[in-house]
């Protein structure tokens, strides 16, 4: 797995005066793909689709979202503040259409960027999506991690703060990457002992260790909005959307997919046999690009 760990970061400033961080992927003169990182994560997750953005000609713009990686935190941010964030990057980078790409909570990100934005947005792909928790109706399903953030991050954000600290921003390297094995399946402990055998264990885990580069705080408003209700409707979706998912993916239970695809009118469903939550980019890249921008 070829994982390009030392592109540059790039900045641009928002018109409030924040920055923006990000990091391009594949051809610099592709088709531009945004894609939204997942929760407890940054930026650099994109990174195993670099090679298939490469040779399918298309240039991966992932920025961090406020107060995660190198982006100005935003204080009482929400979801539907994101779309402005994605608009001005676009604009930054002089591109007038863009298909939005998001992986786990990235996908709320995506989401309401491709409802925001329809005279932009070409396409979205939702990777092991989260869904509105509100619609969906319940939490059983999800992990229990992210059952107990969810639920310490809205009754005792002290507390919250303290296990995001101790988990992952405080942790080593080698404390952390035994952390995320235990959190998933075979085979997604096995693309983390990949990138620990290829990289070491600070690659490993860079994707989710720069989350925490300024501390908690985005993370903590990452949970506020995805246990929160969207604050807008997924039939204003009206782009073309490719849910994918990998069968042995135990994050979310299969009421997600069927409720994304429910509710977006051009929606459809790829069922990947044998992957899961961390597998399914690296492994399916090439197919989840292709099909975004075809």
């Amino acid at each position: 797995m070829v994982v390009p760990f030392h592109v540059p970061t790039s900045v641009v400033t928002l018109d409030d005066g924040r920055e923006l961080a990000y990091v391009e992927f594949g051809d610099p003169v592709g088709t531009a793909v945004l894609s939204c990182h997942g929760g407890l994560s940054s930026r650099l997750d994109a990174a195993p689709a670099h090679q298939a953005a490469l040779d399918l000609g298309i240039r991966i713009i992932s920025p961090d979202r406020p107060g995660m990686g190198r982006s100005t935190h935003q204080p009482g941010r929400t979801l539907l503040d994101w779309p402005g964030d994605v608009e001005q990057l676009a604009d930054a980078l002089d591109l007038e259409r863009f298909a939005l790409m998001g992986w786990s909570l990235g996908g709320a990100f995506a989401t309401v960027a491709a409802a925001k934005l329809p005279q932009r947005a070409t396409g979205l792909a939702l990777l092991s999506s989260a869904v509105p928790l509100d619609v969906f109706g319940s939490t059983r399903g999800l992990t229990l991690d992210d059952r107990v953030l969810l639920f310490l991050t809205q009754h005792a954000p002290r507390l919250a703060d303290v296990a995001m600290r101790f988990f992952i921003g405080d942790a080593s390297d080698n404390r952390l990457f035994k952390e995320l094995a235990r959190s998933f399946p075979k085979v997604d402990r096995d693309v983390l002992k990949e990138l620990l055998k290829e990289y070491g264990p600070h690659e490993a885990v860079a994707f989710v260790k720069e989350s925490m580069r300024q501390g908690t705080e985005g993370c903590l408003q990452d949970y506020r909005i995805f246990g929160a209700p969207w604050g807008f409707d997924l039939e204003e979706v009206t782009v073309p959307t490719q849910i994918w998912e990998g069968t042995d993916d135990h994050t979310g239970p299969p009421g997600y997919r069927e409720l994304l695809k429910q509710h977006i009118p051009q929606a459809t469903v790829t069922l990947v046999p044998h992957e899961g939550h961390l597998s399914l980019l690296p492994h399916h890249a090439r197919s989840i690009l292709k099909a975004l921008t075809s």
